[in-house]
C-alpha cells in the first residue's frame, strides 16, 4: 500500500512538473498585425511555435509566430519564447519576364526582400497585463521588369520592388489591450497593417495588400514604409469592430528608412474603419466585411484647374491648391466551400475590393478587384493553393477632361486613358512548411489605360523562405 501511495505521489509530482513546464511554454499572446480579425484568405493564426500552420503562404509582411528552417537555435528561441520574445526572419524573392509587351525584352528580372521581426509579450517580460509590441526591419534589393522593360503599366508585376532599395524600420509599436473590447496602439507602422488590410498572396501589386495605397500612394504608404501613428480599436471579438487611426504624412519616410524627424511632416492622415465578421451556415463559413474612409489634411494640386479656377492646360498658371484629400474603400472576403468540413485550412474563398479617392487631386480615381483563393484544393497536396484575381484601375475623369481640352483647343494628340485591366493566376507549391514557390501568369490589358502600348503578358515566380 505504501508503495502504491508513493508511486501515486510520484506520478502526481511528474504531472505537476509537466503542467508547469507546459505553462512555461504556453502560447505567448503575440499580436497579429495583419488585420483586426483573421481573413479567410490568411492562414489560421498560430499561437505557439510548436503548432505549425499549413504551408502555402508567401506573405512575409506579417511573419506569423512560428519557427522556420533554422529551428530554435539549440534552445535559444525556446528560452526567448518563454520570456515573451519571438524572433522571426524571412526572405522573399520574385522573378518575372515579359513574354509580351514593353519596349525591351523579353527581359528577366528579380527583386527580393529580407525581413527580421521581434514580437514581444510585455506581460511576461515586465508584468504589464495586455501589453504587446513589435519591431520589424526590412531590406529590399533587385530590379523590376516593369521598369527595365518599360511595360508602361500602372501596376508593378513584382510587388516586392519599390519604395527604395534600403534598410527600413517597418514596425516599431506598442499595443495595450484594455480587456477584450478595447486596445490602443502607438508607434510606427505602415497603413495597411490595420486599415484596408489584405493578404499579399499575388505577385501583381494591384492585387496585393491594402488597396488605398494603389490610388493614393503619394501619401498612403503600405509595407514596408512606416509612419508615426496611433490607433484605437473597439471590438466585439469574432463579431464586429470599429477603429480609428491618425498617421503623420511625412515624405521623408520614403527616402529615409529610419527617420525620426517629425519636422518634415506635411499633414495628418485620419482613417476610420468598421468591420463585420459573420459566420455563415452550419459549418460557420467565415467572412470579413469592412468599409473605411480617410481624410488627409495636407492637400495637393488640383489635376485640372489653376489658381483662378480655370483649366490650367489652356490658361497656364500654378495649380489650384486643395486643402485636403480623401477617399473610401471596401474589402469583402467570404469563405464559400470546404472540401473537408472538419478541416478549415482547406477552403475556397472569394474576395471583392473597392477603393475610390477624390477626383480633385488623384491621377486614378478608383480601383476595383475581385477573385478567389482555393487552399488545399487537391487532397494529395493539401498545402498547395491556386488563386485567380482580376480588376481594373480607372483614370480620373477630371484628368481625362484636361487631355480632351488640350486635344480640342491646342491641337494636341493625347491618347485618352480609360481603364487599365489586369488579371493573375497562380499555383502555390508548398515545398515544405517553410518554403513556398508560386509560379504565376499575369495579363495587363491597355497599359496605363491606353492603346499606345501592346498588352502585357508576364510569367512570374514568387517564392518565400521562413528561417
Amino acid at each position: 500500500m505504501k508503495r502504491i501511495v508513493l508511486a501515486g505521489l510520484a506520478v502526481c509530482s511528474l504531472t505537476a512538473a509537466a503542467i508547469a513546464q507546459e505553462r512555461a511554454r504556453s502560447p505567448v499572446r503575440l499580436p497579429n498585425p495583419a488585420a483586426p480579425e483573421r481573413s479567410p484568405l490568411q492562414q489560421p493564426p498560430v499561437p505557439a511555435p510548436q503548432t505549425r500552420r499549413a504551408a502555402g503562404s508567401a506573405d512575409t509582411t506579417t511573419l506569423p509566430p512560428r519557427y522556420g528552417l533554422l529551428g530554435n537555435f539549440g534552445g535559444v528561441r525556446d528560452l526567448l519564447w518563454e520570456h515573451g520574445v519571438l524572433v522571426n526572419m524571412a526572405y522573399e524573392y520574385q522573378a518575372a519576364t515579359n513574354l509580351q509587351g514593353g519596349v525591351r525584352g523579353p527581359l528577366l528580372r528579380g527583386a527580393g526582400q529580407f525581413s527580421a521581426r521581434a514580437a514581444f509579450d510585455f506581460q511576461r517580460m515586465l508584468g504589464l497585463e495586455g501589453a504587446t509590441g513589435s519591431m520589424t526591419i526590412t531590406n529590399r534589393q533587385g530590379r523590376d521588369v516593369t521598369v527595365d522593360a518599360r511595360l508602361g503599366t500602372q501596376t508593378s508585376v513584382e510587388e516586392i520592388f519599390g519604395r527604395g532599395r534600403i534598410w527600413r524600420l517597418t514596425q516599431f509599436w506598442y499595443d495595450q489591450q484594455f480587456g477584450p473590447w478595447v486596445d490602443l496602439k502607438l508607434g510606427r507602422q505602415h497603413l495597411g497593417e490595420d486599415f484596408g488590410a489584405f493578404p499579399c498572396e499575388f505577385q501583381m501589386l494591384a492585387l496585393c495588400a491594402s488597396q488605398p495605397g494603389k490610388v493614393a500612394g503619394t501619401y498612403w504608404f503600405n509595407y514596408p514604409v512606416s509612419q508615426w501613428m496611433t490607433r484605437l480599436r473597439i471590438r466585439v471579438p469574432d463579431v464586429a469592430y470599429f477603429q480609428v487611426g491618425a498617421f503623420q504624412v511625412n515624405p521623408d519616410n520614403l527616402v529615409d528608412g529610419f527617420s525620426f524627424d517629425f519636422s518634415r511632416g506635411t499633414g495628418a492622415l485620419l482613417v476610420s474603419e468598421v468591420g463585420l465578421l459573420p459566420k455563415i451556415g452550419a459549418l460557420g463559413l467565415s467572412g470579413q466585411y469592412k468599409i473605411g474612409a480617410w481624410y488627409e489634411t495636407g492637400g495637393g494640386n488640383d489635376v485640372l484647374l489653376n489658381g483662378d479656377g480655370r483649366p490650367r492646360i489652356l490658361f497656364g498658371g500654378l495649380p489650384l491648391q486643395r486643402d485636403n484629400r480623401n477617399g473610401l474603400y471596401f474589402v469583402g472576403v467570404q469563405e464559400l466551400y470546404r472540401p473537408d468540413p472538419s478541416n478549415s485550412t482547406r477552403s475556397l474563398s472569394a474576395f471583392v475590393r473597392l477603393a475610390y479617392t477624390d477626383e480633385a487631386t488623384a491621377i486614378y480615381s478608383a480601383q476595383e478587384t475581385a477573385g478567389f483563393v482555393y487552399k488545399g484544393f487537391w487532397k494529395e497536396r493539401a498545402n498547395d493553393w491556386i488563386g485567380f484575381g482580376f480588376g481594373q484601375t480607372i483614370a480620373n475623369p477630371r484628368r481625362v477632361e484636361s487631355l480632351i481640352l488640350a486635344n480640342a483647343f491646342l491641337g494636341a494628340a493625347n491618347e485618352i486613358p480609360t481603364q487599365e485591366r489586369f488579371l493573375e493566376a497562380f499555383y502555390s507549391i508548398a515545398v515544405n512548411p517553410d518554403i513556398v514557390v508560386r509560379p504565376n501568369i499575369q495579363y495587363i490589358n491597355r497599359p496605363s489605360g491606353t492603346t499606345v502600348r501592346p498588352d502585357v503578358v508576364v510569367f512570374g515566380v514568387k517564392s518565400a523562405v521562413n528561417f
